[in-house]
């Protein structure tokens, strides 16, 4: 079985009950001199100070964001942070507190450096975020599922950080080269797609995810989009009911999708017998404004001629 990848998302029950008990615990803030109340992705108010210095990032795509605007006020992040290159150059020289991962923030670490924001993903992370409120740290949770989402809370962090004009900028250009990529697919048929998360057992997103949104941008379409999770477990039955044309797999999972041929059942599903998968790295898919490369990776994998589809193959080895 290969490495566990990092999004991975536990019972879909146990997050939201998770959720609930985090909208239960807090309190409404209330603004005090100098801090402005902020409603984050999942709803909640957060008090934030008008100057923000010390920032802690609990997951790899916010830390990218805050770099990509003012990567000195970074403080603490991840063992996952890659992006961007002035972030991994921080992280080597040990600038950077790592102060764990996803599922295991050391809340020690993350109270020493004191921090004015903690930048903390969807609901899986209220189990961190909200002893940290409780202690007092403005705890904002970025979660967003779309370009709109992303616009929103890129344009935030740039007003948190004093950086609005460097965040247009950054905002503009994604724009223009969104509508570049998705102007290739405009008269093209939509393609049905698998996008598997992890083998054993078998995970795809849902609806709620930000991979469905790619997939959609790309020109495809989410054979899995009615389940209404960021992703959920599924069987092999219903991947064969719902028959991909084309199916998209995490890089990890090579040694899989090796076995499909001698695996019951794969070979009655389309895109299995045309040979039409891809691999993408877990960085292309991820929550960030730097999007746009794993968007460009899905499209080619869509709507690629065969020769175009090994020489992907061939260059994610």
């Amino acid at each position: 079985m290969t490495k566990r990848p990092f999004r991975r998302l536990s019972d879909s029950n146990r997050i939201f009950a998770i959720y609930a008990l985090a909208m239960l615990l807090q309190s409404p803030p209330i603004g005090l001199a100098g801090e402005r109340i902020i409603i984050d992705d999942l709803g909640i108010k957060v008090a934030v100070k008008n100057s923000v210095r010390r920032v802690v990032s609990l997951v790899p795509t916010n830390s990218e964001m805050v770099c990509l605007l003012d990567c000195e006020r970074l403080k603490g992040g991840t063992r996952y942070d890659r992006f961007p290159e002035a972030l991994a150059k921080k992280v080597q020289l040990k600038q950077v507190e790592i102060i764990g991962g996803g599922f295991d923030a050391n809340l020690e670490k993350i109270v020493q450096l004191q921090p004015d924001l903690i930048l903390t993903n969807g609901p899986t992370q209220q189990r961190f975020a909200v002893p940290l409120k409780n202690m007092g740290y403005a705890t904002l949770s970025l979660w967003p599922r779309d370009l709109a989402g992303l616009k929103r809370d890129f344009a935030l962090l740039g007003e948190l950080l004093e950086q609005e004009r460097k965040a247009g900028r950054i905002i503009d250009e994604m724009e223009r080269r969104f509508t570049k990529i998705t102007a290739r697919a405009k008269d093209k048929a939509k393609k049905r797609v698998y996008l598997q998360m992890w083998t054993d057992p078998l995970i795809t997103v849902g609806k709620s995810s930000f991979p469905d949104w790619l997939v959609a941008a790309a020109g495809g379409i989410n054979v899995f989009g009615d389940l209404p999770f960021d992703s959920a477990q599924i069987s092999l039955e219903s991947l064969i009911q719902r028959d991909p044309e084309v199916l998209i797999f995490l890089a990890v999972q090579k040694p899989f999708v090796k076995t499909l041929a001698q695996r019951p059942g794969w070979s009655s599903i389309r895109g299995v017998r045309n040979s039409h998968f891809c691999f993408i790295d877990e960085a292309d898919i991820r929550r960030s404004v730097e999007f746009l490369n794993g968007l460009a990776k899905i499209q080619d994998c869509l709507f690629g001629d065969r020769h175009m589809k090994h020489t992907f193959l061939t260059e994610t080895k």
